[in-house]
């Protein structure tokens, strides 16, 4: 058989292949790293004290279980996994009340880590998830311990994931985000309000590489990521909530332009994509 037609036959068997994404999700929960805080200028013993502070936790685990894992079980496809990245020296009994939150969900496990540089630890976060060994890629998504994401966000990923696998013309990476979505900010005369940004969010975004390429939505500040990677951004309908509050690492403020929806609209979308009533965002 000569050379051209073996690389033909295998061309052709290659694109017999159907591409499959497998999801994984990351979570990071008050993770001591070496880096990666806005207020990583501190050293480790200070941001210890800072993430470990009781109030601190007892705040961020109200956030947590009102908006992040209750949004995280409500999702229309369970068919990821996640990951919820904590420190090897997360205190005992805080621990406990995670382990406990997490228990029945099976698509959630929790990774404990020494402190390591960041990006190193996100990598190490997502091999410690389960492999599909049918995948031919991976999408990695993020999400924060304080932000909600939409019901049909690992559907959305999936959904296009695969659909942009069928008509890209190479292998790079590339990025799903949601570009619209609610700030919820108790201090504000409206608490929620609908936003439309101009550069992704970190809430449900995704990156979609081969298997086997080690790159994660991590890799890039994710407000720069368009800069570097092919970007299909969704405004069809809010998608997350980001909320504003004493303990945000980074400066959470809207960047875009406002959207119309009036506070019956918001509250429509609360319940319909995020199963919540104002009444529930109460106290937080």
């Amino acid at each position: 058989m000569n050379n051209t037609l073996a690389c033909g036959q295998i061309m052709k068997a290659r694109q017999a292949v159907t591409p499959k994404a497998q999801i994984k999700g990351l979570m990071r929960f008050s993770y001591l790293s070496e880096n990666g805080f806005a207020k990583s200028k501190d050293d480790l013993h200070e941001m210890r004290q800072m993430l470990y502070d009781e109030a601190r936790l007892e705040r961020r685990f109200r956030l947590f279980e009102r908006l992040a894992f209750h949004t995280m079980a409500l999702q229309d496809d369970t068919d990821f996994s996640c990951a919820v990245l904590i420190g090897e020296c997360f205190p005992d009994k805080w621990r406990v009340r995670l382990e406990n939150i997490v228990h029945d969900f099976k698509p959630m496990q929790i990774v404990a880590l020494p402190p390591m540089v960041h990006i190193q630890a996100v990598k190490a976060a997502y091999h410690a998830l389960p492999d599909d060994p049918s995948a031919t890629h991976i999408a990695t998504f993020r999400q924060d311990d304080d932000d909600a994401m939409h019901r049909e966000t690992t559907a959305r990923i999936r959904a296009v994931g695969d659909a942009m696998l069928q008509v890209r013309q190479d292998d790079k990476p590339f990025i799903i985000a949601f570009n619209r979505g609610l700030y919820f900010d108790p201090s504000a005369q409206e608490p929620l309000s609908e936003w439309y940004e101009r550069a992704p969010l970190g809430i449900g975004l995704a990156m979609v590489t081969p298997k086997g390429d080690h790159a994660t939505v991590f890799r890039r500040n994710h407000r720069n990521l368009v800069e570097y990677y092919d970007c299909y951004t969704e405004i069809a309908k809010p998608m997350w909530i980001r909320s504003v509050h004493e303990d945000n690492d980074s400066t959470a403020t809207p960047q875009g332009r406002a959207g119309t929806l009036r506070q019956r609209g918001i509250k429509r979308n609360l319940w319909d994509g995020f199963g919540m009533t104002p009444e529930m965002l109460e106290g937080l």
